[in-house]
């Protein structure tokens, strides 16, 4: 299972690249730093403006029940670090079977490093989570 790898071992999300948080995988809830993820350091545009931001899918293997995944950013690679950002804590209810969630980052919000954390998650089902930038 793919977890918080430890200081300094972020791998580096360039642009127009997508990388996964978790992947359909049984992750331990609210137990800190075991419930966050790998961490992937942000490459930094050189531009004055930041052309792309990133967004963040959640996929479950079936019914979450009432759940809470919270993204995290850091300026420093440590879990101690890593501080909330946003959330997703809804599921597109759109095609009845399919749980999926996502949320997308202010273009104003430039964390160094990303991470995801498994705060609630009410139903044993596997996690699959994306960020794309």
């Amino acid at each position: 299972m793919p977890a918080y790898a430890g200081p300094g071992l972020a791998a580096p999300l360039s642009s127009n690249r997508q990388m996964y948080f978790w992947q359909t995988e049984t992750v331990p809830v609210a137990s800190y730093p075991g419930s966050l993820s790998v961490g992937y350091q942000l490459e930094r545009v050189p531009n004055v403006v930041y052309p792309w931001g990133l967004s963040f899918e959640l996929t479950f293997s079936g019914n979450p029940g009432a759940f809470e995944i919270d993204i995290l950013g850091a300026n420093a690679d440590y879990p101690q670090n890593y501080a909330f950002l946003g959330m997703i804590n809804a599921v597109n209810l759109y095609l009845p079977g399919y749980y999926v969630g996502r949320w997308d980052m202010p273009s104003q919000m430039w964390p160094r490093y990303v991470a995801g954390y498994v705060k609630t998650l009410t139903n044993a089902v596997n996690v699959t989570m994306t960020v794309t930038k």
